[in-house]
């Protein structure tokens, strides 16, 4: 386990500001595979949130990084795109193969930066990969299960 997080700082605000608006999150995706295997190409940042009751606190934090939040209200949403003004960040409300809660729960605490961020387990990690099913997940899900026999 490399047990490092590289988050880009305009990346790191958006967290910074989940943070203090309590809207719980956990970094997925290239980061964890990265934070629990070898070395890894990281196209963005994945943040899987809980947002259940919790739509206000993430359009705060979005207008206070951003300048505006991309949720319009009333309107179902799963996913948030942030690929300008320096963030390559994509927010996710749930993921497939896993639920929140327990991911949390089980989820690394790291500190970044001087701040903690939690990273979804490996075990988790694999659910997930797995489950999405792209070859890309499924190549990290090899790499994760390597890692684990060494």
């Amino acid at each position: 386990m490399t047990q490092e997080l590289r988050i880009p700082a305009d990346d790191l605000n958006l967290l910074k500001a989940l943070q203090r608006h309590e809207v719980p999150f956990i970094i997925i995706g290239g980061h964890a595979v990265r934070f629990h295997s070898l070395a890894r190409e990281v196209e963005e940042l994945d943040v899987l949130v809980d947002s259940a009751g919790r739509d206000e606190a993430l359009r705060t934090a979005l207008i206070e990084t951003l300048g505006y939040s991309p949720i319009i209200t009333g309107v179902a949403y799963e996913e948030i795109h942030l690929k300008q003004n320096g963030l390559n960040i994509d927010i996710l409300m749930w993921a497939q193969g896993v639920k929140f809660a327990k991911a949390y729960r089980a989820a690394h605490a790291v500190k970044a930066e001087g701040i903690t961020l939690r990273v979804m387990s490996k075990e988790h990690l694999i659910s997930n990969k797995r489950a999405v099913g792209r070859e890309k997940d499924l190549s990290d899900v090899e790499r994760l299960e390597a890692a684990a026999s060494l």
